[in-house]
């Protein structure tokens, strides 16, 4: 692994551009703008050459390069009026991720605020939908249940602190249940199926089958309150799109996109460490770091600690696992010195745990290094099955390893 390691180069100028907008932007703010991306980048034959993420800066708009560098910008954003947005907001929880998700997704510059769902459906004196109208619809209720940010460790009955809005006696498989059949409902509504060039995309933060949209949603469901599931028809709608981050590539439809974890440890870089970043005259002390629990083969990477380049801590699952309230307010040292071990990495691994994904793939990308992933077929952020450098040319930014390699 080691050897692999040092195969790679160490700042190569693609690799620069994604980590350091990555460094700038929060968890919800880059996934939606690079899905938006991703469904509108209309020149296919310069992807795999130009498959950096544009640099950024404050503006939300700005994320994006003008029409003539290859995005096309004529579209809506627009989201249903069914949970959140309605007079019903409080019977619908919402976790903090999916409330700053859908912060974003109401800041953006394309986003339609005084557009009616009803009337968007109905039309012009009830005629239908203008289909000359492109929309990317989002929904107002949840369909990414993560347990874990912004506090790791947290089950669904022990707290709300990871809970935006609470409703008491729910769980995720009743709120993904309730979620699906208005999931149903769109995408099978006039205001999608007018334009065959508009998107409804769902946000999917399971982490494995029978927890995720398709299985809680799919034909196979055996829920009652989504009238009998999705049906093949909407499995294949080429006009939903699903985002991920804890899929394999093989379980992904070919339209659907992978998303960074939310990162729960991040690394918030200085000025001064930016410029040396971006000047590529940092000197970090070692090559190669992880810290963690053991399981999953990790026990092995202890054996390539060197004390010198090389630093690999497995932790005493019973007495200090990173499974735990993890946040800075409670391991306050614990995190600080996780992150000073990151901002002193060139190189970080980021195996798979319980789940397919890591957290640490997004904490590493944040403190400026490379992250060392070992995890067979995950659909890597920004990534579809069938056009794996579409936005990111990953080869240029992570090391991906066969997990029996380690």
């Amino acid at each position: 692994m080691v050897s692999a390691v040092k195969a790679q180069p160490s700042s190569p100028p693609r690799q620069r551009a994604l980590r350091t907008a990555l460094t700038f932007l929060a968890f919800s703010s880059i996934s939606l703008q690079t899905i938006l991306y991703h469904q509108f980048r209309y020149d296919d034959a310069s992807a795999s050459q130009n498959s950096t993420i544009p640099t950024t800066s404050s503006s939300a708009g700005s994320y994006f390069p003008p029409k003539d560098g290859k995005i096309d910008t004529n579209y809506e954003i627009i989201t249903t009026h069914f949970g959140w947005t309605s007079s019903n907001a409080a019977q619908f929880s919402r976790r903090k991720i999916s409330a700053e998700f859908f912060s974003a997704v109401t800041s953006h510059p394309h986003y339609n605020a005084t557009a009616s769902w009803t009337e968007l459906n109905a039309g012009v004196d009830g005629h239908g939908p203008d289909p000359s109208r492109r929309f990317v619809i989002f929904l107002d209720v949840d369909t990414c249940i993560e347990n874990n940010y912004p506090t790791y460790g947290i089950s669904w009955n022990q707290g709300d602190e990871n809970k935006d809005i609470v409703v008491k006696g729910e769980n995720w498989y009743s709120i993904l249940d309730k979620s699906c059949k208005y999931i149903k409902r769109v995408a099978s509504s006039p205001a999608l199926l007018a334009n065959p060039h508009s998107r409804l995309v769902l946000l999917d933060c399971g982490n494995g089958p029978f927890y995720n949209l398709k299985d809680m949603c799919g034909p196979q469901s055996n829920s009652r309150e989504n009238e009998g599931g999705w049906g093949e028809d909407l499995l294949n709608n080429t006009q939903v799109i699903i985002a991920y981050y804890g899929m394999p590539k093989a379980y992904a439809r070919d339209v659907d996109i992978g998303l960074p974890p939310p990162a729960i440890k991040s690394v918030q870089l200085q000025p001064h460490e930016l410029l040396e970043f971006a000047s590529c005259k940092e000197q970090r002390q070692y090559l190669f770091t992880f810290s963690g629990r053991g399981g999953f083969r990790r026990e092995r990477l202890a054996k390539l600690n060197n004390f010198k380049d090389v630093y690999v801590r497995i932790r005493d699952p019973e007495k200090e696992m990173y499974w735990g309230r993890v946040n800075t307010s409670s391991l306050k040292k614990d995190t600080e010195d996780y992150r000073d071990m990151l901002r002193m990495s060139t190189f970080a691994g980021a195996p798979r745990g319980d789940c397919l994904f890591s957290y640490r793939f997004t904490e590493i990308t944040s403190a400026g290094a490379v992250p060392v992933v070992y995890a067979n077929d995950w659909l890597p952020p920004f990534a579809s099955r069938v056009d794996m450098d579409r936005v990111i040319n990953w080869t240029k930014c992570a090391l991906f390893l066969k997990e029996g390699k380690f």
